[in-house]
């Protein structure tokens, strides 16, 4: 009788009944009541076991829709080619300019129009037009597909909430989930349409990065083949007769502290020898 679903399911008389006969808890119980009442808690926990199920399937479907639209657009961007691209930039200048999304027009060719500026851009980039635009689409899908998941995993935890307000979970997580695509859709647009002007830029910064740091090695370099002639005895003469970038004379030992170190003083290295017989020799 203290078993969770006795206790949750199962009336209060029961217990009182089984009491007053003073069964043991050890001995099997059969009773007609009793099993009557097991069977129809058992049929309750597998009634709300099975709307759980179905509520849970209608809501991955919402998202798994989504999933849908969203893994076909990037299954034809990565295997369309400049088709694809073609066909998308089609869609984003039918009608539109970037002036008219809030986007700054080029600043190096000061154009308004969104076609003319992707006609310059395939000038300016040749070849790599195509592949930079892919990926310029398709890092823009993958940050906020991303970014909605989360937003949609919070939504499903959150909107039980509403139905204390007498609204439908699910008719709410529908209708939030689809105003949260179209969200996405429209910042998809404007991000691509925010960056394009900006495509092939980074590049060549990046190729000046790699000349300066090509022409600092090939100064290390020449530094390092000063020292290396140095090191194989091609070290110029002072007018004392003795090398030129060394000291006549070896300095004097010193503690970590600065104060001279004596040849029969302990070394400084804490091995227990005498300077003379460790770091002296």
């Amino acid at each position: 009788m203290e078993d969770t679903l006795m206790r949750v399911f199962a009336a209060d008389t029961i217990k009182s009944v089984m009491g007053k006969f003073g069964i043991p808890e050890d001995e099997p119980i059969e009773n007609r009541m009793i099993t009557r009442s097991l069977e129809s808690a058992q049929t309750k926990i597998e009634g709300f076991n099975f709307d759980s199920r179905k509520h849970v399937l209608e809501y991955d479907n919402v998202l798994n829709h989504q999933r849908t639209v969203i893994y076909e657009r990037r299954r034809k961007m990565l295997l369309g080619g400049p088709e694809a691209v073609d066909e998308y930039l089609t869609m984003l200048s039918a009608g539109e300019s970037p002036l008219e999304k809030g986007v700054p027009p080029s600043s190096e060719a000061g154009v308004v129009n969104f076609g003319k500026l992707v006609e310059q851009k395939k000038q300016q980039l040749g070849a790599e037009f195509y592949p930079a635009i892919s990926r310029l689409i398709l890092q823009t899908i993958d940050l906020f597909w991303v970014e909605h998941l989360e937003v949609m995993d919070y939504l499903r935890g959150s909107v039980n909430l509403r139905a204390y307000g007498q609204r439908d979970p699910l008719v709410e997580y529908k209708r939030e989930g689809l105003k949260l695509f179209k969200d996405m859709e429209e910042n998809i647009v404007n991000q691509v349409l925010h960056v394009f002007p900006h495509v092939g830029g980074a590049p060549i910064q990046e190729q000046v990065k790699l000349q300066e740091v090509h022409e600092q090695a090939q100064l290390i370099g020449s530094g390092d083949e000063e020292s290396d002639a140095q090191h194989h005895g091609n070290i110029p003469l002072n007018k004392g007769g003795g090398l030129g970038g060394l000291s006549s004379s070896r300095s004097e030992p010193k503690n970590p502290d600065g104060s001279r170190i004596g040849r029969n003083d302990p070394c400084f290295c804490g091995s227990g020898k005498k300077y003379k017989k460790c770091h002296g020799v």
